[in-house]
C-alpha cells in the first residue's frame, strides 16, 4: 500500500507526535502529496511512492540532518519532520504554500504572469540569492528544475520546495534531475550533481524565467519529431548548443515556434546576454570551466531592475540607461532627471523607485537584496521630489539625520551616508 486514506494517522519520529490525513493535493513521480492535520495546524505531507527511494535508511538520515540544519532562508519550504516507515516508506511534513503563490510552470505557459516587468526581476533575484545561500551554508540542490517553484505574481517572493535531495557538499541524494535542467557533464555520467552544476540549473531556470524559452532548444530540437533518449542525451549533454551562441548557428530560433525568445531576447541588456552567452558556452557546458556565480547574476540583475523605469509620456515599463534614451514602447524621448549614484550602481532617479541595501553596500551576505533602503516620492503637486528613507539605517546628510519614514529632497550635489557608504545625487 503506498497511497494513504482519510483519517489515516501517521506517527512522525522522535517524538515529534501524530499527524492526521485530510485529504489527497497531487500526485508526481516520486510520490504523494497530502493535506494534514498537526497539532491543530494544516500543512503539507509528502509520501513517497513504495521504491521510489533507493536507500531509505541513507535517504531518512539526509532528512534528518536538514531538519536539524533548518531551512537557509524562508523561502524554502523545508522539510520540518518525518513520519516512522510505513509500507516500506515515509514521507515529511512541510508548511503549505499560500493561496497566492503560483507553479512556475503557469508562467511558462502564460496562464499566469507577473503584474510588471521589475516584479519578474524580483522574482529573478529572489531565487538567485536563495541558492545563494544555500550554498553558503555547504548544501547542494542536485536536483534544481521549473517544478521546484511556486511564484508570486504581483510581489515577486518565490517559494522552493522538493528540498528532500538537497545534500551537503560531498554527499549525494542519489538523484540526478531532470534532463532538460542538469548540467551536460551530469547527464553523460561525467559528474554528479554539485554547487557547480546547480549554477548551470540555475542559469536554466532564469533564461526561462526571462525569456520563455529552454535555452538549448532551436532548430535542431524543433527538427526532430520524437525526443528519444538517445537524442536527450546528446542535446543536453554530448553536444549542447545554446539558442544564442554567437559562434555557433547550428541551433537558432525557429519563426512561429520560438516567439518568445525571437520577443525577448532583444530586449534584455547586453549584460544580460552575456550572462547566459557565458552560461551556455561551450567552455561550461563542455569543458566544465567556471559557471556565473550567484553573485554575478545577483550584480546583473539589481542592475537590471534599477534601469527598469515607468515612462512618463505613456506609463509603461522601459529601460532607461542614458540621457534622452527614446521609450521602448512609446519611441517618445525620456526626460532626464537625475542619478543616484551609489559607489556600485547608478540607478535613475524617477517616481516610485526603488533602491536595497545591496545597491549601496555591494553585501550579499545578510540578504540586503531583500533589505528595503529607499524610494524616490514626489508631493501631490508633482513640483517636489525626494528619497524616502525604507530601512532600518539612519541615513545622515549635511548634519542632519534621515530615519525610517522619513524624505530629503532630491537636489543635484547632495550626499547621504547609508551605513559607511556615501551615495550622491548627480
Amino acid at each position: 500500500m503506498s497511497e494513504l486514506n482519510t483519517g489515516m494517522k501517521i506517527e512522525l519520529d522522535d517524538g515529534m507526535g501524530t499527524i492526521e490525513i485530510i485529504r489527497k493535493l497531487g500526485e508526481g513521480g516520486q510520490g504523494y502529496v497530502y493535506l494534514v492535520d498537526y497539532l491543530g495546524k494544516q500543512m503539507a505531507l509528502k509520501w513517497y511512492k513504495k521504491g521510489t527511494i533507493k536507500d531509505i535508511d541513507i535517504f531518512r538520515k539526509n532528512l534528518q540532518n536538514n531538519i536539524r540544519e533548518k531551512a537557509p532562508t524562508k523561502s524554502f519550504l523545508w522539510p520540518i519532520a518525518i513520519t516512522r516507515i510505513y509500507y516500506d516508506t515515509f514521507g515529511y511534513i512541510m508548511n503549505l504554500r499560500p493561496a497566492d503563490y503560483y507553479d512556475f510552470s503557469d508562467f511558462l505557459i502564460g496562464k499566469t504572469e507577473f503584474s510588471d516587468v521589475r516584479t519578474m526581476i524580483d522574482a529573478a533575484i529572489n531565487i538567485v540569492d536563495s541558492f545563494r545561500v544555500l550554498h553558503n551554508k555547504g548544501f547542494s540542490y542536485q536536483d534544481l528544475n521549473d517544478g521546484n517553484f511556486f511564484l508570486n505574481p504581483q510581489t515577486g517572493d518565490v517559494l522552493i520546495c522538493d528540498n528532500d535531495n538537497v545534500s551537503q557538499f560531498g554527499e549525494k541524494s542519489g538523484i540526478a534531475g531532470k534532463c532538460r535542467y542538469m548540467a551536460p557533464s551530469v547527464v553523460v555520467g561525467r559528474k554528479t550533481p554539485d554547487k557547480r552544476t546547480d549554477q548551470f540549473s540555475l542559469a536554466v531556470v532564469l533564461f526561462l524565467l526571462l525569456i520563455r524559452n529552454h535555452p538549448l532548444e532551436g532548430e535542431q530540437t524543433q527538427s526532430k519529431a520524437v525526443m528519444t533518449e538517445q537524442r536527450q542525451k546528446r542535446y543536453y549533454g554530448e553536444a549542447p548548443v545554446f539558442i544564442a551562441d554567437p559562434k555557433d548557428a547550428s541551433n537558432r530560433p525557429v519563426k512561429g515556434v520560438h516567439n518568445n525568445f525571437i520577443t525577448r531576447w532583444p530586449q534584455m541588456p547586453d549584460y544580460i546576454k552575456n550572462a547566459f552567452i557565458k552560461s551556455f558556452s561551450k567552455e561550461v557546458m563542455c569543458d566544465d570551466k567556471m559557471p556565473v556565480s550567484e553573485k554575478e547574476w545577483l550584480q546583473y540583475l539589481m542592475r537590471f531592475r534599477a534601469e527598469v523605469i515607468v515612462c512618463p509620456e505613456c506609463g509603461k515599463e522601459t529601460r532607461y540607461t542614458a540621457e534622452n534614451v527614446p521609450c521602448i514602447c512609446c519611441r517618445k524621448p525620456i526626460a532626464h532627471i537625475g542619478w543616484i549614484q551609489t559607489p556600485y550602481y547608478r540607478i535613475p532617479v524617477f517616481p516610485k523607485q526603488k533602491f536595497t541595501m545591496a545597491h549601496v553596500t555591494d553585501c550579499y551576505d545578510n540578504n540586503e537584496c531583500r533589505t528595503p533602503a529607499g524610494k524616490v516620492v514626489q508631493n501631490k503637486t508633482k513640483t517636489k521630489i525626494a528619497l524616502l528613507n525604507e530601512g532600518s539605517e539612519v541615513w545622515t546628510s549635511g548634519g542632519s539625520t534621515i530615519a525610517n519614514g522619513e524624505r530629503i529632497l532630491i537636489q543635484k550635489g547632495t550626499k547621504i551616508k547609508i551605513k559607511n557608504e556615501t551615495v550622491e545625487i548627480k
